[in-house]
């Protein structure tokens, strides 16, 4: 009799928590779901503490280490780098601090800087299977592969199962032209780690160039599972399609990647080329005026500009930087070319008659760039506004 009151007693319970619960989101006073917080924000988060215990303790290099190890993860590597050199300053024989700072000079492209911070490292005795992996990736990005095997070795001799160390093996292959065994270290260091970002970029780079279109869209797409807000992974998605000649493809591919990553050149230069191959001048003209912003020395950018520039109608400004061309290198003949036709179509209205034009700037979308018959005697010396100067 008692054991089927406390039952009773106990379903009621139930029952009345229950109903309080019901009662509660009914008047909208129920606790929400505690958001997702995503790995990034767990970063600033951990990134603003710091800053709050290095304002309260300047002289603490152990903060100034930790924070600077979360900026790079933020690719924030300017201030990853102030970071780690203030850790330094305050205590200067560190192996670790040395360490993270190669990591950071790696990050922005900076091999032979990072080599000497490494190297400092290892002569503290900062020994670790990680140093190690970072040394020979460091050697074998400056192509000294023999001194790159040798601390690989001391890395697998340590820890077996590091998947980095099999990546640079796979690295060092991929540049002796061994192509096979590249794979075949890639595919073990998939096998390792599984969510490794630089190894789906390089078997998706390096089935593209094998022409091997499905099985690079295949790693690019399992990277993109792991990383799906990678910039990169995009842009070589979009370099997969472009070789494979699926054009809308690979500029749906590039504007997702310069939407997650502006920074991307390639991605702005190759859709600006897309458009520019396919005479479409004014849709590729200012992905090409982005790519030549972000670096006027990037291959081809100049010219590529100037041409977009002369082909929508903007024969001053694409005549500058023909000219601009020209002052770099007078032997160049497509630049002599640009002027000479800009200079003419500027003072006359229209392209010389020795020139084979089949269409004008002003039928968007075609214009057929003029066969190349210059008379260099008859050109003048270059001013700023050409021969509108005289």
């Amino acid at each position: 009799m008692k054991k089927n009151r406390n039952i009773s007693l106990y379903f009621l319970s139930i029952l009345l928590l229950v109903s309080a619960c019901i009662s509660e989101s009914k008047k909208g006073i129920n606790i929400p779901p505690v958001p997702e917080v995503t790995e990034k924000a767990r970063r600033e988060a951990a990134i603003a503490f710091l800053t709050d215990a290095i304002e309260a303790s300047p002289s603490s290099s152990e903060n100034y280490y930790k924070r600077s190890l979360l900026y790079l993860e933020n690719e924030k590597i300017s201030d990853a780098l102030d970071d780690i050199n203030t850790a330094i300053s305050i205590k200067p024989n560190v192996g670790t601090y040395f360490q993270a700072k190669a990591l950071i000079l790696r990050a922005s492209n900076q091999p032979g800087l990072a080599l000497e911070a490494a190297s400092k490292a290892e002569v503290l005795n900062a020994e670790s299977p990680e140093l190690y992996t970072l040394l020979g990736d460091l050697y074998q990005q400056l192509n000294m592969f023999e001194k790159a095997k040798a601390y690989l070795r001391k890395s697998l001799q340590i820890s077996p199962n590091n998947g980095e160390t099999y990546f640079v093996q796979g690295e060092i292959s991929a540049k002796m032209a061994d192509t096979a065994t590249a794979l075949g270290y890639f595919q073990q260091t998939l096998s390792l780690k599984p969510s490794f970002l630089p190894v789906y970029l390089k078997l998706a780079q390096i089935h593209t160039n094998l022409r091997e279109y499905d099985l690079a869209l295949l790693y690019a797409n399992k990277g993109l599972r792991f990383h799906p807000k990678n910039g990169n992974l995009f842009l070589q998605k979009g370099n997969t399609y472009q070789k494979s000649w699926k054009l809308d493809s690979a500029i749906l591919c590039y504007n997702k990647a310069i939407t997650l990553d502006s920074s991307l050149i390639e991605a702005n230069f190759n859709t600006g080329m897309i458009y520019f191959k396919s005479r479409a001048y004014r849709f590729a003209l200012p992905f090409i005026e982005k790519a030549f912003h972000q670096n006027a020395k990037y291959p081809e950018v100049k010219f590529l500009y100037a041409q977009c520039l002369e082909y929508t109608g903007n024969f001053a400004k694409a005549e500058t930087y023909y000219s601009e061309l020209l002052a770099s290198n007078s032997q160049d003949y497509r630049a002599l070319n640009g002027v000479y036709r800009t200079q003419h179509k500027q003072k006359y209205g229209a392209y010389p008659t020795d020139l084979d034009t089949k269409f004008d700037t002003t039928s968007y979308p075609s214009f057929e760039t003029p066969a190349r018959k210059v008379d260099t005697t008859s050109i003048r010396p270059l001013k700023p506004k050409g021969i509108l100067n005289n």
